[in-house]
């Protein structure tokens, strides 16, 4: 079923499997290649299934179309998982965590009580217009749908590989003029009403080779934020 919300055209792979595919075009064509090109460390203990989330969360993987067009404006992804203990203990492998952790409690039964964002790509024709907010703000609707209060997002703040040298935990303590998080994305939830629980400093860990780090990537970072 396809609804309006906030101007756009809201819909689910539950709605239309065939959303998946140009979902995953998308991400491809706009997140950095040390992201979709990497593998995971050699002996990873926490490998994960991107792709399986399209089957097992269907009704969380969605698009927000342009209502003229019904070109896909952003394509964004959720989870469900099992976690009744205090958001500060949650684990520094956050994302690669959720991912697996998620499968876990799935498979085993058991009652999701916490939801997690994984990722926003949006159309860069469409970049700085707000549309980012839009997306989060849908996100916490189908969640809440699912009968699940608690929602956790690991952010990669955009603007960290500026400042390599820099800890993470000092770097998302910075604020512009405004009292908000120096870094766009984590402004974008801070307006939200996020707040930050914990630096995530193993969170996702990407292997490639010298040469492939070398082309163009930047090291990725991600921080745990709760909405």
């Amino acid at each position: 079923m396809t609804r309006e919300f906030e101007g756009f055209r809201l819909q689910t792979v539950a709605d239309d499997p065939s959303l998946a595919g140009p979902m995953q075009t998308l991400i491809e064509r706009v997140w950095p290649k040390f992201v979709t090109e990497s593998h995971h460390p050699k002996g990873y203990p926490m490998p994960f299934d991107w792709f399986g989330i399209f089957k097992r969360w269907p009704y969380l993987q969605f698009v927000l179309l342009e209502p003229e067009r019904g070109e896909i404006a952003a394509a964004c992804n959720v989870l469900t998982l099992a976690w009744d203990r205090p958001l500060e203990e949650l684990p520094d492998e956050g994302w690669n965590w959720a991912m697996c952790q998620a499968v876990l409690d799935l498979e085993a039964g058991r009652k999701p009580t916490m939801a997690s964002a994984l990722s926003i790509t949006l159309d860069p024709a469409l970049q700085g217009k707000g549309l980012s907010s839009v997306a989060v703000r849908a996100m916490k609707l189908l969640v809440q749908e699912t009968g699940v209060s608690r929602f956790v997002a690991p952010v990669r703040p955009t603007t960290k590989a500026r400042y390599p040298i820099t800890p993470m935990d000092e770097f998302c303590r910075w604020q512009n003029a405004e009292g908000l998080p120096l870094d766009p994305w984590m402004r974008v939830h801070a307006r939200l009403g996020a707040r930050v629980i914990k630096a995530c400093n193993r969170s996702q860990p990407l292997a490639g080779t010298i040469a492939e780090w070398r082309d163009g990537c930047t090291y990725p970072y991600r921080r745990q934020a709760t909405m």
